[in-house]
């Protein structure tokens, strides 16, 4: 197969992104017709949890569906449907369901179709199950490995595209609440770019007892369901499960197959509140930029806009400061504005939620009517928009929905309905002066934290000189009688580092301190200053694998010995993109903000979006991160697959500007092969192979190259997939241990130094561990092709 090219410095004339399939699952009914006809009567969808036990806790319901035993027809075995968990089972219901739709079955399955996936829990109860026997029997592996691999949050992709027989590289955005928006949205700006002639996109969602357990800790849940959003008396919100994807394609794609188009995406923004972890800004400043900016890329007036999806979660705080954005962004046409919350139906669905409201206001502008949030009772004075609360049948030809989230992720979404002579959506691309310019992306500063010490050069040092860094240190659980782990952990600075005093970092974990000291030597001094003086948009793209697991453990543990008494202190920094939201707060970023999961090849990925946002003009700089830290529950698990495996921390930093505008020594960053998703059709050894095959093709990647891969013993495919390879290799994981989400960090730090420094280009081989492959090349020359 071809492998993508990594952002091509010509710019492509910006295509129409239409949908073509929808899929929905949630507490209201599974499929369309159901759904429809329930947030058409504003029917409320609420009834008592069953799936774990809530009877020491101050609520009770949530919009729990009833999940159907059998899953619609796919390619999975029996023996692989088994060992899916309910997250996993939801997500094939509504891929199925918007993939017929679409009419994809007939698609040539050669072609790669890029999956993108917003969850904030992912497997969440395989998670719980295995910490449970971690605890209970903490000698016993029984039916642990299993529980490991499929917790790991690529793995609902993995068995997603099994499950439709298809293949395509992945992206998995933990933006919280915003995450199943941002997965849309990712996928439309990749349509419109030209980069895929498709794409799968949405969000899912399962309930799960930590983060029910930590809502109710924030006193955040209503203990009197259903919830009222904008009501004056509003006091909480309910939780809800469920997912909902969308087959999304090029307009040109779609004619060619005589496909129907249900609705258009013409408009699609993303900002940052760094307000507060959990609170958003009062005024609504971000959720204000982010309606601005997909109305912008749009074309249209707020005036133009039919209904609004509001996030409108019932909480007191949230609502009031949506509402004032609402009534900013409108003007003086905010009593025309149409809105309402489908949260009081079902609940918030979380990392589902914005996938699953995106589909509900495309059933609003198919059918012309207005879903009513019918638990208002004395609407809150913010309302100076129309509520709706009671059914309504109405003309809707554009919506917008908003989905927000902690850590100040916004994201807003525009459809409209489709017209034949409809404009053009406007991408704000960089000026075309940066394309005759080249075109490209340039690192121009790097960062890390590592087992070696706080800084690059500690990193640098010891791949020199291995016998710094000494031997492992072990680790032994207390009351395990196992073997105990090698581990290698970070040490304390030797200086003190003044950012540490933040009040936020503080309390925040591990990762979040390594991943903000990488990232402010990577931006460095200067750019700092332009950043916090609003000269210089940042924004942050922060990866990882396992996520902040040493407050997730002992929350979880606090919740199973009395959920009552669960910390509300822990809960807010077990959420993925805590560390993220804590470097924008920290940086005074308030550009575009994602946190991706998945295997520790996924800061690839990380820099092909941070590269796609310099183009698209949304940002000035980005800093991308990688990170992991160092918890006794993942040291187990990677010990289950590799006895002699060394567990480590850190994290690692690139900053990245587009080519013409860095403002220091540059490294050319200009290609990328890969990522593209494992499946039962193409394995990863298939795919490591691939990598190295087409990264050997490209003119000027090479001749006189240095190979940097995490190779270890255990990890026989990548070193037989470089075997060829004739110039230097140097192994990473083997000095510093295995890093995850961090190692692949290192790496690329390493490659931008060592470019630096010999003048040859450095290789940076990325073959994650169940999921992508890809490969990068830091300060050569290789061959773009045309667009």
């Amino acid at each position: 197969m071809a492998f993508p090219f990594f952002v091509s410095p010509h710019y492509p004339e910006p295509r129409r992104v239409v949908i073509t399939g929808a899929g929905i699952l949630t507490s209201m009914g599974r499929g369309w017709r159901e759904n429809a006809d329930g947030f058409r009567e504003g029917r409320l969808a609420f009834g008592p949890v069953s799936l774990f036990d809530t009877s020491r806790q101050r609520v009770h319901e949530a919009g729990q569906l009833d999940l159907p035993e059998r899953l619609p027809e796919n390619a999975l075995t029996a023996r692989q449907e088994g060992r899916l968990d309910r997250a996993t089972r939801m997500l094939i219901h509504a891929g199925a369901e918007a993939w017929s739709q679409a009419g994809w079955d007939g698609l040539v399955r050669a072609d790669p179709i890029p999956l993108c996936l917003g969850t904030s829990a992912g497997a969440m109860e395989l998670g719980e199950t295995y910490y449970r026997h971690a605890r209970e029997n903490p000698d016993s592996r029984r039916g642990q490995a299993a529980r490991v691999i499929n917790y790991q949050t690529h793995r609902q992709a993995i068995h997603l595209a099994n499950a439709l027989d298809f293949f395509g590289p992945v992206t998995i955005i933990a933006n919280a609440c915003a995450s199943g928006a941002n997965a849309i949205g990712h996928a439309v700006s990749q349509v419109r770019r030209g980069e895929c002639e498709r794409a799968f996109a949405g969000g899912y969602d399962a309930l799960a007892q930590l983060v029910f357990a930590g809502f109710d800790s924030l006193q955040a849940l209503t203990p009197s369901v259903p919830p009222r959003p904008f009501d004056a008396h509003r006091d909480g919100l309910a939780l809800g499960e469920g997912a909902a994807m969308l087959a999304i394609e090029s307009l040109e794609s779609a004619r060619a197959r005589g496909a129907e188009i249900l609705a258009e995406i013409v408009g699609y923004g993303v900002a940052t509140d760094s307000h507060h972890l959990t609170q958003p800004h009062p005024e609504g400043d971000a959720a204000l930029r982010s309606m601005n900016e997909a109305c912008r890329q749009a074309g249209l007036r707020a005036a133009d806009i039919d209904y609004l999806n509001s996030h409108g979660t019932g909480t007191p705080l949230n609502d009031v400061a949506e509402g004032r954005a609402i009534q900013r962004w409108a003007g003086a046409d905010v009593d025309k504005i149409r809105v309402s919350s489908t949260k009081a139906s079902i609940g918030h669905l979380l990392g589902g939620a914005g996938a699953v409201e995106t589909v509900i206001s495309l059933m609003a502008l198919r059918e012309n009517f207005l879903p009513p949030t019918t638990t208002v009772e004395t609407p809150d004075e913010v309302c100076t928009f129309d509520l709706v609360r009671e059914p309504r049948e109405a003309e809707v030809r554009r919506v917008l929905t908003n989905s927000f989230g902690f850590g100040g992720a916004n994201a807003t979404l525009v459809l409209a309905e489709f017209e034949e002579a409809g404009a053009t959506v406007s991408i704000p691309f960089a000026t075309r002066e940066h394309e005759s310019a080249g075109g490209g992306v340039r690192v121009t500063g790097w960062g890390a934290v590592s087992p070696a010490g706080w800084g690059a050069k500690s990193l640098l040092d010891a791949l020199d000189q291995p016998e710094q860094l000494g031997v492992p240190e072990t680790f032994t659980r207390e009351g395990r009688e196992a073997r105990p782990l090698p581990v290698r952990r970070v040490p304390k600075p030797v200086e003190k580092l003044l950012f540490l005093r933040d009040p936020r970092l503080r309390r925040a974990s591990p990762v979040a301190r390594f991943s903000v000291a990488a990232a402010l030597e990577a931006i460095g001094g200067a750019r700092l200053e332009k950043v916090r003086a609003g000269e210089l948009r940042l924004g942050v793209v922060y990866s990882y694998v396992n996520g902040c697991v040493n407050y997730s453990s002992r929350f979880y543990g606090e919740v199973l010995q009395d959920p009552s008494l669960a910390s509300p202190i822990l809960f807010p920094e077990t959420v993925y993109n805590a560390p993220a939201s804590h470097l924008s707060a920290l940086l005074g970023a308030h550009a575009a903000n994602y946190t991706i999961v998945g295997d520790s090849a996924q800061f690839l990925n990380g820099l092909e979006i941070a590269a796609r946002w310099l183009q698209e003009d949304r940002c000035d700089g980005v800093v991308v991160v990688g990170g992991e830290e160092f918890d006794w529950l993942c040291a187990e698990a990677y010990q289950l697959f590799g006895a002699d495996t060394v567990y480590s921390e850190g994290a690692g930093a690139l900053f990245l500007e587009r080519e013409g505008e860095a403002s220091s020594a540059e490294i050319s960053l200009e290609a990328l092969v890969g990522p593209a998703l494992y499946t039962n059709a193409h394995p990863r050894s298939a795919m490591a192979r691939e990598v190295a095959v087409e990264s050997a093709s490209q003119e000027g990647w090479v001749a006189d190259a240095t190979l940097l891969t995490r190779a270890s013993r255990s990890d026989t495919d990548e070193s037989v997939a470089w075997a060829d390879f004739p110039g230097r290799q140097r192994e990473v994981a083997a000095i510093l241990g295995e890093g995850m989400g961090a190692a692949v960090a290192w790496e690329c730090v390493t490659a931008a130094a060592l470019a630096t420094m010999d003048g040859q280009p450095v290789i940076v081989s990325a073959i994650g561990e169940n999921e992508q492959a890809g490969a990068a090349c830091f300060g050569g020359s290789p061959s773009i092709p045309e667009s």
